[in-house]
């Protein structure tokens, strides 16, 4: 099959290219960095240019769409791009997959989407408002992608929870707290919690967030959304302690005040409508993927 990734340079694109081909697919990757995959073919080009899209998507089979400005506090400053990058790019990447006759899109959502819940999240778990424009661009994403549907495109939006694992160096300080404390080591430096520590997250190591997208490509209802996580949230001290222990490091963390507006303290998904229509069940547990990525670092 032809496929195309978009953000297939960045952390779970390149990792979705790598299982993609692995399978026998001939893949391309649009974005505008450099290719950073093993794509057969590049586009360096941007989301919001339509003409570049529509000629991309010619002869394509499925889009997986993951080019996006996907860090919150850089949506602070108000200045736009990155929501024009999210909301129009992900409109143009469904028109130009409806003109080409693209058989299904995979959206790139968040876990953001739902807000400040402290409980395990399902898909029909939606605020009603959003304190920052990063989780709105996204749930306008969703909502769009829904819509296509009625012009006989398929699409599936996955709720992405904190992903990480090799890698991560694309999204620079957009990393998981696990890649930050691995790399404050290896580096001699003091890891770095903001708080107290108590927050927590469902971290899903990347493999498996990769291997969940695919599945979104065969299985799945048209235009619906699904979770991709482990259903298991571990607060910030207990992911220090595993990584102090795995690494040896005998210093200690240092606490700060978060810097960071509207932080949650929470997340958790609920997997159960992920697990009966994608048949995706998580195969890494935490200390799994934090002993593999503590060997990837380490090893490179």
């Amino acid at each position: 099959m032809n496929i195309l990734v978009t953000g297939g340079s960045g952390f779970i694109g390149r990792n979705i290219v790598k299982m993609l081909k692995e399978e026998g697919n001939t893949v391309g990757t649009y974005d505008i960095r450099d290719k950073n995959s093993v794509s057969d073919y590049h586009i360096m080009s941007d989301v919001r240019n339509l003409k570049m899209l529509e000629k991309a998507c010619s002869g394509i089979d499925y889009v997986f769409h993951l080019a996006a400005v996907t860090s919150p506090p850089e949506f602070e400053n108000l200045t736009g791009e990155g929501y024009e990058v999210n909301v129009m790019g992900t409109y143009n990447v469904l028109a130009a997959s409806a003109k080409n006759n693209v058989k299904r899109v995979i959206i790139a959502s968040s876990s953001s989407v739902y807000g400040d819940i402290r409980e395990a999240a399902r898909e029909s778990m939606i605020p009603e408002t959003y304190l920052n424009l990063y989780p709105l661009s996204k749930r306008i994403g969703e909502v769009t992608a829904a819509l296509f549907n009625n012009f006989k495109l398929e699409t599936v939006t996955l709720r992405y929870f904190s992903t990480y694992g090799m890698g991560e160096n694309s999204k620079g300080e957009s990393s998981s707290v696990i890649w930050k404390f691995i790399e404050s080591i290896r580096n001699g430096k003091k890891p770095v919690i903001y708080g107290d520590g108590t927050q927590s997250r469902d971290f899903i190591y990347v493999k498996d967030a990769a291997r969940a997208s695919i599945l979104a490509m065969k299985n799945g209802k048209a235009g619906d959304v699904y979770n991709v996580g482990t259903g298991v949230s571990t607060d910030f001290n207990r992911i220090f302690e595993i990584i102090k222990g795995e690494m040896n490091y005998e210093g200690t963390v240092e606490y700060v005040p978060t810097p960071i507006k509207n932080y949650r303290q929470f997340t958790q998904a609920d997997l159960s409508h992920t697990k009966d229509h994608l048949n995706f069940i998580p195969e890494f547990d935490l200390l799994t993927g934090i002993r593999e990525t503590i060997k990837a670092l380490t090893e490179k």
